[in-house]
């Protein structure tokens, strides 16, 4: 944190790194040395400490875990998110070798965390499990950061010089309609149509999931305005998450449209009629 708190164990946080033998600073360049050299509130006064720019957090053996880099923390839909942990967590998966994460924008104005995996042993990366994947995400990181998609590669792309080139890793293919099954109304087609708006698609299977297929919360959001538009309910964001393919929406919508046949009849009440008293 900005007060330089130490970090508790099982927390991440920015590694710092004092004591002897510690550098002086960067030979001609003061404005990196005073970023990266600070004071130190651990030490005996005028002490320094160098950020290192490394995310780590102490494991329950007593050992530093490398998470990522402080340099490619992103901001997306209004939250910050660390893909050095994404990528951490893909990577403690025993058939994921390698994993990285980023933020691509391949519609101008809708930015996505994508993963990349490389499968371990040399198998074959269309052999890798995604929607196993995708659930140890779903457990072990909140929703907004769990990536639109996972994109099985044979190996990282690198530069000349070795590095790992993000620019060129590939855009995520999410295909066609995975179900083949066409709409069968006018409320599973109006459907397919705004999933498909929204996700940048050509085509909508009925039984198309909508986050499998790239969506994420803040199109939920725009999906469940869409749907309080065309179908004049009173729609959640939670129905969307709840109900996450065209079959299903369409099967709720139509039980939040139809008029309740099993709901009891009130018996006719009896009309009162004021009654008089003769004396």
């Amino acid at each position: 944190t900005a007060r330089l708190d130490a970090a508790p164990r099982g927390v991440q946080g920015e590694l710092y790194i004092a004591g002897d033998g510690l550098a002086r600073g960067y030979q001609g360049r003061p404005d990196l040395t005073a970023s990266r050299f600070v004071a130190c509130p651990f030490g005996a006064p005028g002490e320094r400490m160098y950020r290192t720019g490394d995310l780590v957090r102490w494991g329950e053996d007593g050992r530093l875990q490398y998470i990522g880099r402080t340099d490619f923390q992103v901001k997306i839909r209004g939250f910050r998110i660390e893909l050095g942990e994404i990528e951490h967590v893909l990577a403690e998966h025993p058939a994921v070798a390698q994993a990285v994460a980023i933020v691509r924008e391949d519609r101008v104005g809708d930015q996505r965390l994508v993963a990349y995996a490389v499968p371990a042993g040399k198998s074959d990366p269309a052999a890798l499990d995604v929607p196993a994947l995708m659930a140890l995400l779903r457990e072990r990181l909140p929703e907004y950061m769990v990536p639109a998609a996972i994109v099985p590669l044979a190996a990282l792309p690198t530069s000349p010089s070795g590095k790992l080139d993000r620019a060129a890793l590939p855009a995520p293919d999410h295909g066609e309609a995975a179900s083949g099954r066409a709409p069968a109304n006018e409320r599973e087609e109006t459907l397919c149509r705004l999933f498909a708006d929204l996700l940048g698609r050509e085509q909508i299977g009925v039984d198309d999931d909508f986050f499998a297929s790239g969506g994420h919360s803040l199109l939920a959001t725009r999906l469940s305005g869409r749907i309080r538009k065309e179908f004049g309910i009173d729609s959640k964001v939670t129905m969307v998450f709840r109900n996450p393919t065209v079959a299903q929406l369409a099967l709720c919508i139509q039980e939040l449209t139809a008029p309740d046949q099993n709901r009891p009849r009130r018996a006719n009440r009896p009309q009162l009629r004021q009654m008089t008293v003769q004396e």
